[in-house]
């Protein structure tokens, strides 16, 4: 019976180990995708200001300022530009997420190898 209790506390061990470096790397990989989110809308709202004059000139002329502007391109350009900001977030988290939780994971099995 001691046989079996001593084979399960190592990996119960290792399962301890894993498990901290998966929640650690979540962390790292969740505040990592919401800084490169918040830097995205900051970024895009500072180089969306065409679009935002284009719309501001667009209401005060009313219908006829609406068929002189070009605010569905530019919408669509803005669009386009998000979608790419919120990608690039997401990979960003991801990637960050794997390297940390890979990085924790060898550093706790070094530890505990060495202890």
């Amino acid at each position: 019976m001691s046989i079996a209790h001593n084979a399960t506390v190592p990996q119960r061990n290792w399962l301890g180990r894993l498990v901290l470096a998966l929640l650690i790397g979540s962390l790292a990989g969740i505040l990592t995708y919401l800084t490169a989110s918040a830097i995205g809308s900051v970024w895009l709202l500072v180089n969306q200001r065409e679009l935002v004059e284009a719309t501001q000139q667009a209401l005060q002329q009313g219908v006829m300022g609406l068929a002189n502007s070009n605010l569905r391109t530019l919408r669509m350009i803005a669009e386009a530009q998000q979608r790419w900001s919120a990608e690039l977030s997401i990979w960003l988290g991801l990637g960050v997420g794997l390297v940390t939780a890979i990085g924790t994971y060898i550093r706790l099995e070094l530890n505990a190898g060495a202890s």
